[in-house]
Formats: structure tokens, C-alpha cells, sequence
């Protein structure tokens, strides 16, 4: 499962007073937020002993789950027959429970098989046989008890069928913050009354939400193989689990597809998706990859998803396991309620993964595709027993992430990711801190959080780091092919890690996987001349380099951690790399060193999960920059250039005068750009290897008026015009838009004149960038600009328009506003959000333009705000229009109006936001 729609619910809840953004690219992978310092002391309340929640009994194993579906579009019902192959685990059993949320039960049969002996009751004619026998059952709308028509032992297998109806629409609705609905089957614009929305039926099952459309054991640790019928209207295309057998056309002119998958898979994992897709085809070797998009985006699709092949390649030879299904097919749906799911063979992902190749220039979607598709080693092949064992499935998709930046794209893009995993675990951990593996929860979907995903990835680096590339990878491939097609828990890991390097690592497990929170690290490193000895052995060398090193994490609960890590010493401009271990709560390290030394660099590989404060002078920092390869060593000197803060750094006495500078692993300050060694460093960074550097660097001649503006002027204007990464073009567009004093001999028009290139550049953020920058110039022919752009779609440039729009409250816009909302497209979000904001600015003036029409088009307004609030099927567009409502307080009854739809609100996590918001 995706942890983009994570990131967005998490942060909405924890920035009350922010406008709420869309679930896309802008949050997607990773959180913006920054990440601060954490209390050092976590309160015993922020991790309750909720109940135990064990691995579910196996009472039965449920061998083979066969489906014949078929839909009622208009009541939005799914009519079922399930015929499930089923034996008893170990123990006789006579009576069988299933989950089953909200059915109508119409009959439930014994089914006796036509043959006996050896190969009895297996999925074949079997099913379809009369000789049947009633069975008495009870039902309370969650579980079907069904009493079996005798005792039955491990060795015999039984054939259960069950006519039923599903009705999902009926359910309570719940969900969480991870996947935000749980009625497992959801009907898309069912009526077909909703311009430019296709209709569409898609499932989503995990955790536990596949019970709400067919019967089963809906547990993580049960396994079964599976067929499933599939009868629609012959316009549609469908989606499923394993192979397309064949399709048919029915005599009532509907059809019926059959797909069966042979490998066994969670129940969780079985998915149906239905619409109007064009079918995009590829390959990897001989297995079939297909992307299922809306057809105005076929000659998309292997743009968006054409890296998949060669990251089944990459994926299958780092593991050494070969991909384990018969296809593997991806699938974009409107309305998902998450990120995207790995349905085994079908992934399901959301509508936002659908873009343009202009849009592919500026953010490609490797991260999630690469996320999903891993999970078909980890969750799908090898499955968490419960969802206590959740980061057996996450975190290693989550890392994935990690590994195909690090192979494609580079250890600075790779680290990156990691750099925003630690932020959002760090973010999260201010408010919960909880252990990574966890029995004791208040609810299965409290799994779905930042520990599971992004402390889960950071950990599994720090594992890789510990026992090295080779040991990492072969302990993956002995844990994929020991415990193929079953269930585990973490000390499964644990021991295939152990086989293979021989070391006892229940250190490891222990520590991170099993206890709350995380280190907290204050580092100080002094220079002593003439120590004269380390220890009891003498010294040639002029000097002792002394590191002290504390952890200050609460240790009443939180453990003393042993952290095996590198220090990295320059001296005389030479890098000597030195093992350490901490394993105390203070420890102190001595090393021979001839003079003061450039630099210290603890953590030299800079993967601990934790938080470094390491005093440093702007010296060491900007030495830092220069020698240190790593991009989290670069990015920190960086940090130099923001604004100073309280922050400050006194050197210790033997150290030579070094100017206060930054310290590590607290960033919020620094000293700013005006300082001239600084500003070269990041003028220096204007070049650097990685793209995000050269984008941070250039952000911070915003507002630059310096004596030496006019060289930094040019250079900023190059990479306007030339430099490879769109970010990087568009950030120096913004910062040109920025200037407060032209450099001699440069002119408005000339930077007009550079807008009005990167208008025409292919990638939107720079056209979104230079129209914002143009329409804060004098220019008099703005809105002749902005019309030209009027019918595109990105979300950048739309919201550039909306947002001048919304100010300028100019009533012939108004119509504009509202044939946007009524086309239902993708910026509807984007316009839903400064909706408001231009109703309230409506005729401002009072003079010329009449109050009478200003009260009319506002409450027409608000009533279209009302309908999306209490209405729209997205729960995004509910928050964003309720939030719009707030622009308009002051105007009578809105206050009222919007209290009442908090109270009439269903969805409780949308109820808990609406409390936050002012």
C-alpha cells in the first residue's frame, strides 16, 4: 500500500491552519514538513497498552476461492456466488466462520464432490455439482457461523457455496489515515451524470475491507488461489488477479471474464477493477506488463510506467528471486481512496499517477510504481502473519524506493529519499512514538503510519550498512525462498539474517524493531595538543582528537542503543575513516591526528535514524561542503545561507577561531548569505552535481540586492534558460521574479522577456513559474496571458490563475469559476480552494459595482461550496470546500452552515480535522 495518502492525512491533521493539499505529486513520497527538534522526554501516555492483538487462529485454511460476479449499477450492489474450498488447519472442527460485512444472505450449500478419493473436492466440476445440502447458518451483518454438516478432520476437504448480495453503500463508513474508506467495493460515477468522469467499479481490500464484497477468512496469514467470473456490459474492460482465461458474450448481450490465479495469495490482495481503459501493452521477458489508463492517455502510459520492465529486472536479480506471478498488470482508477494497492499480478493506483509527458518533465512516478511493484516480493510472495508485522510488507517497499533511486538515478537522489524518510518519522515522532513491531495497538489501521513506513526504511539501510551489500541481499534471498507463498513474523527476518552472517542480531531486532523512539545525539569533538597517548599506547602524532558523544533520548523508555557507525576525520585536507561503537549513555573516542583538524564528520555514511546535534564552525561546514561526497553532508553546509537564528556555537578553547556557524541535525538557522565565504560556497552550489542543490542554492538569492547581484544575476539567469532539471529553472525564474534592484545596464523588459520564454518552456513548473513571476510585473497585457492558459489542466498553472482570479474578485470571472467546478476535471481541487477566498473579494469597492449582485453570487456560491462539502465522494474535496466556507465567515449563517456540516459529517477522520480547523 502507498503512503502518499498517509503523508497527506497525517499533515492535515497536524497543520490545522494550512490550506489542505490534494494527495499528488506536492506530498506524494515523502512529507514537507520540516522536521524539528523532539522532546526528550516522550510522556508513558503516548504509547497506551492497548489490547493484544495476536496473529489470527487458523481454525480452517481456506484452499481456493471461486467468484461469479455480476452488478447492479443503479443500487450499486454486487451479486455473488462464492464457492470456497476449505479444509480444517489441524484441530476436527464442525462449524465454520466467515467474514462477511453487510451481505443479504440469500442460501449457503454443502456442495458434495462428484468424484471421491484422491483429488476430491478440488476446484473443478466440483463446483458446479446439484448434489447440495442446505446448511444452517447464523449471521450479525460482520460473521457468518455456519454449522457443517458434521465433524471434519485436516484430512477431508469441504465445498462451501454461498448466494449472496453485497451492498457497500449500506456499510458504516469507515477507513483510516493510510486508506481514508473501508467499504472494500466502490462504484464510480455509477449513474453516468457526472461530466468527464468515466464509470468505473474498482476493489480495495487491505487491511481487512475484501469482506465486504465476497465471504472469506479475511486474515493476512490465510492463503488461497483463486478464480473469479466477471460478468459486465461489453464496453468495459476488467482487471483481476492472475490470467485472463478467456471472455465471452452472454446471450443477454453482456460478457463474462474469467481470470484465475494459481498461486496462492492473502485474501487482502484479490482485486477487481472495471471501466473503459485502453490496454497499453509490454513485457518483461515473457511475462506480460500492461498499463489499463483512460484512453486519452494511452500515448502516456509507457512514459509514465515504461521503467516497470527494467525495474522487474533489477528488483529480481538484487534479490535473487525471480518475479513469482504470471503477469503483472497496473491499473489507474478515479476517485481511489489511497495512493496505490499491490493487489498480487494487479496493481491499483490513483488517478494522479495519470499525466502528460510536459508533466513526466518535471516528477515522475518511479517512487510509487517501484514501491508497489516490491511489494510483490515482500507482502504478496511473503506475507506479514499479522498486522502487528505490518513493516514486513512497508518498510521494504518503502526502501525500495530507495534502492531504484540509488540504481537509476544516483546515491544523492537516493539519499535524498532517505533524508525525507527520517524528516516524516521525525515529524510524526513529536506527537507518537511507538515500537516499529507492535502487538499492542488500538486499531489494525494505527499500523498505517510513519514508523511502519518510513522509520521501517530507515532501518533496513541501517541493517544493509551494518552487515554490508553482499550479507544484506543474500539474507533477502534466504527469507524470500524460505518462507515463499507463506506467512511470517519479524524473527523470521531476524533468523534468515543470522544463517547468513553467523552473528546473534537480536541487538538490532531488539532495539529498533521491538522498542519506541530513537536515539537522541549530542556529539563535541575537541582538539588537545600534545596529548601524548590514546589510551596506554604512545603516540608520534602533535595531537588527540577527543569526540564526546552522548544519548539523550529518555531512557525510561527508550533503550541505550548500540550504534556501530563511522567517523570521518579530515586533516590537512585528507579524509581518515574510523569505526566506532556506542553502547553507553556518554562514551568518549581519542584519535591521533598531527593538527586541528578541517573537519569531523560523525556518521560518516550519515544513515543513522535519529536526531545529531554536532556543533560545527561555519569553517568546518564550509569545508564540509567542499571535500564531504555525501549529499545530506552538502546539504547541511548549505543550510548555512538561512537567515541566523538564536543558534550559536562557541569553540572549545584549544580549537583554533572559527566563526559561529550551524549546528548538525538542527537546522531551522544559520548565518546567512550576507557572510562572503557563504555566499561563495553558494554560488559554488549553483553548480553542484545534483539538481536539488543547485535549486536550494539558487532559492537563496531571493530578494538579493548584494554588491556582487549583477555577476549571481547572470548566472541565475542562465540556468533559467539552460539548465537541465525543470526544478532548477523554475526556482530561478521565481528568485528573477524576486529582484528587488535590477543590475546596471539590465531592464524590466529583459526579465519580462524571460518569463515570456519560459511560458513556451516544455515542462509546466517552469511555465507555471514564469506566468506567476509575469503577472507581478507592470506588464498591462496579464490577463490576456492568463487566458491563453485558461484550459490547462496542471495544477500549478491553474492554481496561478485561480489564485490572481480570486484576488482581483472580478465578477465576469465568476462563470469561469463555476464551468470549471461543474466539468468536474482534475483542477477541481485547485478551484474548490480559492473559491472562496474570491467570493469574499467580490466588488470589494461597493461603489461601482452594486452590493445587490455581490449577495447574490456569494450565496449561489456558498450553496455550491454546501453541496461539495456535504456530497462530493472525495473526502479531500469535502475538507477543501468546508475549509473554502471559512473565507466567508463573515458573511451570515456561514458560521452556522459550517457547523452544521461538521456535525452531519460521517466520516470520523474528516470530523477530527474539521474540530482542528478555525
Amino acid at each position: 500500500m502507498s503512503k502518499l495518502f498517509l503523508h497527506f492525512i497525517l499533515l492535515s491533521l497536524l497543520s490545522s491552519c494550512m490550506m489542505v493539499h490534494k494527495p499528488n505529486k506536492g506530498s506524494s513520497a515523502n512529507s514537507k514538513q520540516q522536521a524539528s527538534g523532539i522532546q526528550r522526554s516522550i510522556s508513558k501516555t503516548q504509547y497506551p497498552k492497548s489490547e493484544y492483538h495476536a496473529s489470527r487462529t487458523k481454525d480452517f485454511d481456506l484452499l481456493h476461492t471461486k467468484l461469479e460476479v455480476s452488478f447492479d449499477w443503479k443500487k450499486q450492489y454486487l451479486h455473488g456466488i462464492a464457492a470456497l474450498s476449505i479444509k480444517p488447519y489441524f484441530y476436527p472442527q464442525n462449524i465454520l466462520e466467515l467474514d462477511a460485512k453487510g451481505f443479504d444472505i440469500h442460501s449457503i450449500t454443502l456442495v458434495r464432490p462428484l468424484s471421491a478419493g484422491k483429488g476430491a473436492g478440488k476446484w473443478s466440476d466440483e463446483y458446479n455439482s446439484t448434489n447440495t445440502e442446505e446448511l444452517k447458518y447464523e449471521y450479525d451483518s460482520l460473521i457468518i457461523k455456519i454449522f457443517l454438516d458434521k465433524t471434519y478432520t485436516r484430512d477431508e476437504t469441504l465445498l462451501v457455496r454461498i448466494d449472496y448480495t453485497a451492498k457497500p453503500n449500506e456499510l458504516p463508513e469507515g477507513g483510516s489515515v493510510a486508506i481514508h474508506s473501508d467499504k472494500g467495493l466502490y462504484f464510480v460515477n455509477p449513474d453516468g451524470k457526472e461530466p468527464n468522469k468515466p464509470r468505473q467499479i474498482w476493489t480495495q481490500g487491505e487491511p481487512e475491507s475484501n469482506s465486504c464484497w465476497f465471504p472469506t477468512i479475511d486474515s493476512p496469514n490465510e492463503k488461497m488461489t483463486q478464480e473469479i467470473y466477471i460478468t459486465i456490459d461489453t464496453s468495459f474492460t476488467t482487471l483481476s488477479n492472475g490470467s485472463l482465461i478467456y471472455s465471452k458474450i452472454n446471450e443477454d448481450g453482456t460478457k463474462t471474464e474469467y481470470w484465475k490465479q494459481d498461486l496462492p495469495h492473502s485474501p487482502y490482495l484479490t482485486m477487481m477493477a472495471i471501466g473503459e481503459f485502453a490496454v497499453v501493452k509490454d513485457h518483461w521477458q515473457d511475462i506480460e506488463v500492461n498499463y489499463y489508463v483512460e484512453p486519452e492517455y494511452a500515448r502516456y502510459a509507457k512514459n509514465i510506467f515504461g521503467n516497470t520492465p527494467e525495474m522487474i529486472e533489477f528488483f529480481s536479480n538484487k534479490l535473487g528471486y525471480k518475479y513469482p506471478w504470471d503477469k503483472y498488470s497496473q491499473v489507474v482508477v478515479r476517485d481511489y481512496v489511497s495512493g496505490a494497492m499491490e493487489n498480487t499480478t494487479a496493481t491499483i493506483l490513483m488517478e494522479d499517477v495519470q499525466v502528460d509527458n510536459r508533466e513526466l518533465l518535471d516528477h515522475n512516478w518511479d517512487d510509487i510504481i517501484a514501491h508497489e511493484l516490491f511489494h510483490h516480493w515482500f507482502g504478496d510472495l511473503v506475507t506479514c502473519e499479522s498486522w502487528a508485522n505490518l513493516p514486513l510488507n512497508e518498510a521494504f517497499a518503502t526502501y525500495s524506493e530507495y534502492l531504484w533511486a540509488e540504481y537509476k538515478y544516483g546515491t544523492d537522489e537516493a539519499d535524498y529519499i532517505l533524508q525525507n524518510e527520517l524528516k516524516h518519522y521525525l515529524y510524526e515522532a513529536r506527537r507518537k512514538q511507538v515500537p516499529l513491531i507492535r502487538y499492542h495497538y488500538r486499531s489494525k489501521d494505527a499500523m498505517f503510519d510513519g514508523h511502519t513506513y518510513a522509520k521501517g526504511s530507515r532501518i533496513l539501510h541501517m541493517l544493509r550498512k551494518y552487515v554490508g551489500d553482499d550479507a544484506f541481499f543474500e539474507s533477502l534471498k534466504l527469507y524470500l525462498h524460505t518462507h515463499k507463498f507463506t506467512d511470517v513474523e519479524i524473527h523470521d527476518l531476524r533468523i534468515a539474517f543470522e544463517k547468513v552472517t553467523g552473528e546473534d542480531l537480536n541487538w538490532f531486532f531488539n532495539g529498533w524493531f521491538f522498542s519506541p523512539g530513537h536515539p537522541v545525539i549530542r556529539v563535541e569533538h575537541q582538539f588537545v595538543a600534545g596529548r601524548g597517548a590514546i589510551g596506554d599506547n604512545p603516540t608520534t602524532s602533535n595531537g588527540t582528537l577527543v569526540l564526546k558523544v552522548w544519548q539523550n533520548q529518555d531512557s525510561a523508555n527508550t533503550p541505550i542503543y548500540r550504534l556501530p557507525l563511522v567517523v570521518d576525520i579530515w586533516v590537512d585536507g585528507k579524509k581518515q575513516r574510523h569505526e566506532i561503537e556506542i553502547t553507553k549513555a556518554y562514551q568518549e573516542f581519542e584519535f591521533e591526528v598531527d593538527e586541528v583538524p578541517d573537519l569531523v564528520l560523525f556518521d560518516g555514511e550519515q544513515q543513522l535514524t535519529g536526531e545529531i546535534t554536532h556543533p560545527k564552525s561555519t569553517d568546518e561546514l564550509i569545508f564540509q561542503y567542499y571535500n564531504s561526497d555525501k549529499y545530506l553532508a552538502r546539504n547541511e553546509a548549505i543550510k548555512l545561507a538561512l537567515p541566523p537564528t538564536s543558534n550559536s556555537y562557541r569553540p572549545a578553547p584549544n580549537q583554533r577561531s572559527r566563526r559561529p556557524g550551524n549546528t548538525s541535525g538542527n537546522s531551522n538557522g544559520g548565518v546567512g548569505i550576507d557572510n562572503p565565504d557563504i555566499r561563495a560556497m553558494i554560488v559554488k552550489a549553483l553548480n553542484d552535481r545534483f539538481w536539488r542543490l543547485r535549486k536550494m542554492a539558487v532559492s537563496f538569492f531571493k530578494d538579493y540586492s548584494g554588491e556582487d547581484a549583477p555577476v549571481i544575476y547572470n548566472i541565475i539567469k542562465n540556468l533559467a534558460l539552460s539548465d537541465s532539471a525543470s526544478g532548477v529553472r523554475s526556482e530561478a525564474i521565481s528568485v528573477l521574479g524576486s529582484i528587488p534592484i535590477l543590475p546596471a545596464g539590465a531592464q524590466a523588459d529583459d526579465l519580462k522577456d524571460i518569463f515570456i520564454k519560459g511560458m513556451k518552456d516544455s515542462a509546466y513548473s517552469v511555465v507555471s513559474a514564469s506566468l506567476r513571476a509575469y503577472v507581478n510585473t507592470d506588464a498591462v497585457d496579464i490577463e490576456d496571458k492568463l487566458i491563453e492558459f485558461e484550459k490547462y489542466k496542471q495544477e500549478d498553472i491553474v492554481e496561478t490563475i485561480v489564485e490572481y482570479y480570486a484576488k482581483q474578485g472580478e465578477a465576469s470571472k465568476y462563470e469561469w469559476f463555476i464551468e470549471k467546478i461543474e466539468k468536474n476535471e482534475e483542477e477541481l481541487y485547485t478551484i474548490v480552494s480559492y473559491f472562496g477566498n474570491y467570493l469574499v473579494n467580490l466588488f470589494e469597492d461597493g461603489v461601482t459595482k452594486p452590493n445587490l449582485q455581490k449577495d447574490s453570487l456569494q450565496r449561489s456560491g456558498i450553496k455550491i461550496l454546501e453541496n461539495i462539502a456535504r456530497n462530493s465522494d472525495l473526502i479531500y474535496l469535502r475538507l477543501t470546500a468546508y475549509q473554502s466556507l471559512g473565507f466567508l465567515k463573515e458573511v451570515e449563517g456561514v458560521i452556522e452552515l459550517r457547523n452544521n456540516i461538521k456535525e452531519d459529517e460521517s466520516n470520523e477522520h474528516l470530523r477530527l480535522l474539521y474540530n482542528l480547523i478555525p
